[in-house]
Formats: C-alpha cells, sequence, structure tokens
C-alpha cells in the first residue's frame, strides 16, 4: 500500500523526502553550530538521491533501470570536456573582467592542482555532484513529459533554490541575503539548473557528465584578477557569472525554441 502511494504521487514524494533529509541535516547543523567549524555540510546533498531512489523503489523493478541509466558513462567523450569547460570558463572570464582597465591578471589556484582534481571528484561521488542523480536524472524527465526542457529547467531552478534556503542562515559568504547577493544567487541557480536540465537531455539522460558540470562550477576560479575599473564591483558576478548561464540558455532557445537541445531521447523510467 505505501509503495503504491509513493508511486501514484512521485513528484510530491521526491520533494517531500529531498527536503525533509537536507533540511533535517541544515537544522542539526545550525543547532550544533556545524557550521561554524566545518566547510562542507555533509550530507544534505544525499536528499536527492535518496529521494530517487524511494520513489523509484516502489515501481516494480524501475530503480535497476533507471541506475544502470543514469549511472551508464558511455558518452561521448567531448561531452565530458564540456563539463569542465563550461564552468570554468564562466567563473575564471569573471576574473579577467575584474582585470580589465590596467589590472593584473594572475594565475593563482587555491590550492595545489592535485588537491584540486581530488576536491574535484569528492565533489562528484560525495558532494553537490550526487545533487544531479535526483534532479537531473530522475526530476527532469518527468516534468519533461508535461512541459518543454526549458520550463523544466526554470521550475527545477526554482525548486533548487528552495531547497539551498536553509543554507543563508549557516554565515557562509556564499549565501549572503544582501539584495545584490541574493539576486546573484537567485539567477544564478535557476539559469545553471536550465542549462543542466539541456545538458542532461543531450547525455541522454545519463547524469555523470552532468555531475561533473555541477562539481567543476564548486571549484572555483584559477585565475585571479585585481586592480582593474570593476575590481571591487559585486556586480560582475551577476552581470558576468549569472549572465554567462543565461546567455547560454538564451542561445540554445534561439537556436532550438524550448526544447534547448537539437533532440531529446530522455524519458523517464516507469
Amino acid at each position: 500500500m505505501i509503495r503504491a502511494l509513493i508511486w501514484r504521487h512521485q513528484l510530491v514524494m521526491f520533494v517531500l523526502v529531498a527536503f525533509g533529509w537536507t533540511w533535517t541535516w541544515d537544522a542539526i547543523y545550525y543547532l550544533l553550530g556545524w557550521w561554524e567549524i566545518l566547510p562542507v555540510t555533509f550530507p544534505r546533498q544525499w536528499g536527492l538521491p535518496i529521494a530517487a531512489v524511494i520513489v523509484l523503489w516502489a515501481g516494480d523493478g524501475s530503480l535497476q533501470t533507471w541506475s544502470e541509466r543514469t549511472l551508464d558513462w558511455r558518452v561521448h567523450p567531448g561531452l565530458y570536456l564540456v563539463a569542465l569547460l563550461v564552468p570554468f570558463v564562466i567563473t575564471n572570464v569573471q576574473q579577467v573582467v575584474r582585470a580589465l582597465g590596467g589590472g593584473t591578471l594572475a594565475y593563482a589556484p587555491p590550492a595545489s592542482l592535485l588537491a584540486i582534481a581530488l576536491f574535484l571528484l569528492a565533489n562528484v561521488v560525495l558532494f553537490g555532484g550526487v545533487e544531479e542523480l535526483g534532479w537531473r536524472g530522475f526530476l527532469q524527465p518527468r516534468l519533461q513529459e508535461r512541459t518543454s526542457v526549458l520550463t523544466a529547467g526554470l521550475g527545477i531552478g526554482v525548486l533548487w533554490w528552495a531547497w539551498h534556503f536553509p543554507l543563508f542562515f549557516s554565515g557562509k559568504a556564499a549565501y549572503s541575503l544582501d539584495l545584490v547577493s541574493l539576486l546573484t544567487y537567485t539567477t544564478f541557480i535557476v539559469g545553471a539548473a536550465t542549462v543542466l536540465g539541456a545538458f542532461v537531455n543531450v547525455t541522454g539522460g545519463r547524469v555523470l557528465p552532468v555531475m561533473l558540470m555541477h562539481a567543476t562550477v564548486n571549484v572555483g576560479a584559477l585565475l585571479e584578477g585585481d586592480g582593474g575599473l570593476l575590481a571591487g564591483s559585486q556586480l560582475v558576478p551577476l552581470v558576468v557569472g549569472s549572465g554567462l548561464w543565461w546567455l547560454t540558455i538564451a542561445v540554445l532557445v534561439l537556436r532550438y525554441g524550448r526544447t534547448m537541445v537539437p533532440k531529446s531521447s530522455v524519458e523517464p523510467v516507469s
């Protein structure tokens, strides 16, 4: 009976489980003060794959079929390169802009390349990347049964923002309630969600390249721009950072319409 209820209300149950798991861990971190001492809020990210697994468990045989498709790594190698380059370019172009007008641009990675590679791997398999099993691996195909790739991506972007909302009380710099910072984060996350939604259609529902793209977003810049006309401007992340995600959306929509891709073979497992 429980399985039938879950399967009958797949989208609602997915959202309830995902938010319930994540926000419970956020409450624990807040009450125990862990946000002040720990660099990442693990395992809040796992609410998404757990929610997907629970809903799919409720359907006969669907969990194995879904996992075989979503975790299939056999896609064109160029898609993995795209997953690395798109966030890398968007992040580092902001530093180039900060150096324009007489400033300096330096290669200044936040850590050694080995440490960055390990951080990227951890993001793929443990942290932010695993969210894609739920958002793009499970929810995107189901929403596309009812609407376009564009609308599904925008809708997931709004949900993604709401799912992150407790982090605005974590005291971390990336989650500031300052008006410009809040606008930057909102436009970034909705824009990135829409691009990731289009990307999972390009990969045919295989999420490993999408997980890599998400993880690369979290790595940050390897370049450092300073001393330019816009070096200290809060508008650079908004106009350039978020703006480039929305420019990508605009180009895809102008080229392919609301489907955003030449063709999509992504269908939900049933």
